[in-house]
């Protein structure tokens, strides 16, 4: 199979996996112009999506989310009962809140929380239970090289080479452990188990499909990257919703 036709196959298997996870997911907006975060866990571990609008109409939700891409923004249409359009992801609320602040992401700007651990691994057995915890580690490892290569890009401090050597040895790392847990995990076919492998391929499949190429030019680089780091932190409140929290 060549490489482009692999990409596809495994961004394919893991964004239905996300679909498939996130059914009973949603979120809830009411007014804009002003900041709004919605808790949807007690988890201890969050995330958080800063939107730039929402949308009775999807087709205007895609029309500003293209517009959000050309300025170097996510442009993540999220559509439940309305659409809503994600500028990007942080792991720290008072960051998120700093732009939102500064005016730069819009009058309408509002932030939406997202719950991504600590992800229960009490479905293992005991002696996979290290593995488990390890392979989860992945989640931190993907964001942080998503995030910071997003930033360093548009703040040009990185060039599109760092950027493409920055994702490919965050790739290659993250191989590594999918392909360490699955060694360690050969015996185990349970359903939370499948989930955290699938959720494996998820991110080294993500980190393989952002765009870098320098005919791509930096806006597109970094909308890339905001978008990839999107899908991530969706695809991780999946697993936890499907996992558990931490016992």
């Amino acid at each position: 199979m060549k490489r482009s036709d692999r990409q596809n196959a495994l961004v394919v298997s893991a964004i239905a996996l996300c679909f498939m996870l996130t059914l009973g997911l949603s979120y809830f907006l009411a007014g804009e112009g002003f900041l709004l975060a919605f808790n949807q866990s007690e988890a201890d571990e969050k995330c958080y999506l800063l939107c730039a609008g929402s949308y009775e109409n999807a087709e205007l939700a895609r029309n500003a989310a293209e517009l959000v891409r050309s300025r170097g923004g996510a442009g993540y249409v999220m559509t439940k009962e309305r659409a809503e359009v994600v500028l990007a992801a942080y792991k720290s609320r008072e960051d998120a809140e700093k732009v939102v602040e500064s005016g730069s992401a819009g009058g309408g700007a509002y932030i939406l929380e997202v719950p991504v651990g600590e992800v229960s691994v009490s479905w293992a057995e005991e002696s996979l239970r290290d593995a488990a915890k390890s392979a989860l580690d992945y989640f931190d490892i993907v964001f942080d090289c998503l995030y910071e290569t997003a930033n360093g890009v548009a703040e040009g401090v990185l060039t599109l080479l760092d950027a493409r050597t920055r994702v490919a040895v965050c790739r290659v790392r993250v191989e590594e452990m999918r392909e360490d847990f699955l060694s360690r995990a050969r015996e185990e076919s349970g359903a939370e188990c499948t989930e955290l492998k699938l959720a494996l391929v998820t991110a080294v499949a993500l980190l393989e499909n952002t765009e870098l190429a320098d005919a791509q030019g930096e806006v597109k680089a970094v909308s890339s990257l905001r978008y990839q780091c999107v899908q991530l932190v969706l695809c991780r409140e999946a697993l936890f919703t499907a996992l558990g929290g931490e016992k």
